[in-house]
């Protein structure tokens, strides 16, 4: 399969999904939407924002690109390459997609993935289109978390005792792009500020026993998240000891998800899995995953999820007990599960499952 059949199965997807709904088009202005039906087509110049410098247009059967003169040739010649869309470019200093939706739209029915012009949203069960990946995105994803999980651990074992969480958080990024891969969400936190903070942004304090660092990476639009432990010396027994258990509803999470699987059965186990460890509760602090692909989560997991596991999707769970986290991201398969984050050369957790053997990523000691 290459870029012009998965194209064609998105196109498919997208007609199928327009005849359901009673629609002659829809419009994504989303850059993760844009990247999905692009085949990881970029459109972001900020990447600190949802809306791309480009939009998607279906019409019927044809595809539209609306952009500037500014975006025009980038795309043209990085990104779509091939892709059989027409382009309606107009200048920087006019609203592109609105002068495209009045010369094309009129009077079609029309859907926007975000509030645009006077279209009408989008339901929600759009992102069904999106979670399943073609053939082409799989072999994608697998890059991507082989770059994602490497980068990651490289720039653990350069931490160094008196070293700023900032300094952590740009070794992260810069073995990162160094791999073509973007830190859309890069975490650092020394010592107690793991134990205080679940979302721990990069500060000026220094490391000196213990650093918790996290990393969603993203490349042609598709994003993977894994998290890792470093200590300085022998970790403490009692980290030692909630890491592991945090490793145990890690695994319990992981092992249980596959196709047919309802999400809220994974998160009934997950909170088990907490209370057999000995940390009932500790679900409730912080969000426990969830699907994943061109963005961080789809949504978050709870015991009211409607959602089933599908072969050839994506989930990161990501448990955590106070002062400790576990989290790589799992490609599911029609016939098994890939970890695609966990990269090699990192001491690991040998944790027994039925009749498997799972090795997971354990307390770095430098």
């Amino acid at each position: 399969m290459d870029l012009l059949d998965e194209f064609d199965i998105k196109m498919e997807r997208m007609k199928q999904y327009m005849e359901r709904k009673s629609l002659d088009g829809l419009v994504l202005t989303r850059a993760d939407n844009f990247a999905w039906a692009t085949c990881g087509g970029c459109s972001h110049v900020n990447i600190a924002t949802d809306r791309g410098a480009a939009t998607f247009m279906i019409l019927k059967d044809k595809a539209f690109v609306m952009t500037d003169n500014i975006e025009k040739d980038r795309l043209l010649q990085e990104e779509l390459k091939n892709l059989p869309v027409e382009f309606y470019v107009a200048p920087w200093r006019v609203d592109v997609a609105k002068l495209g939706i009045d010369n094309y739209v009129k009077d079609m029915i029309v859907r926007a993935d975000a509030p645009f012009s006077n279209l009408k949203m989008l339901d929600s069960d759009f992102l069904d289109l999106t979670m399943e990946m073609t053939l082409t995105e799989l072999v994608r994803f697998r890059s991507l978390g082989a770059r994602t999980g490497t980068a990651l651990q490289e720039a653990c074992r350069k931490i160094e005792k008196g070293m700023m969480e900032y300094e952590v958080a740009g070794l992260v990024a810069e073995r990162c792009y160094a791999r073509g891969v973007t830190p859309i969400v890069t975490l650092v936190a020394a010592d107690e500020r793991i134990s205080k903070y679940r979302h721990p942004l990069p500060t000026e304090k220094k490391i000196m026993k213990t650093a918790m660092v996290v990393v969603c990476g993203r490349r042609k639009g598709l994003i993977a998240s894994c998290t890792r432990m470093v200590s300085i010396g022998e970790p403490s027994a009692e980290l030692a000891e909630k890491h592991a258990a945090c490793v145990f509803v890690d695994v319990m999470m992981n092992m249980n998800t596959h196709p047919g699987r309802k999400i809220s059965e994974i998160f009934e186990i997950c909170r088990d899995a907490y209370e057999n460890a000995g940390y009932d509760g500790e679900w409730e602090k912080h969000h426990q995953g969830g699907p994943t692909g061109y963005r961080t989560r789809y949504y978050k997991a709870d015991e009211k999820s409607e959602g089933v596991v599908a072969a050839n999707t994506a989930y990161a769970w990501n448990p955590s007990i106070t002062g400790t986290k576990s989290e790589d991201t799992l490609l599911v398969l029609e016939e098994r599960n890939e970890l695609v984050t966990q990269a090699p050369d990192w001491p690991t957790i040998e944790l027994e499952a039925g009749d498997v053997s799972i090795a997971r990523p354990d307390i770095l000691v430098l």
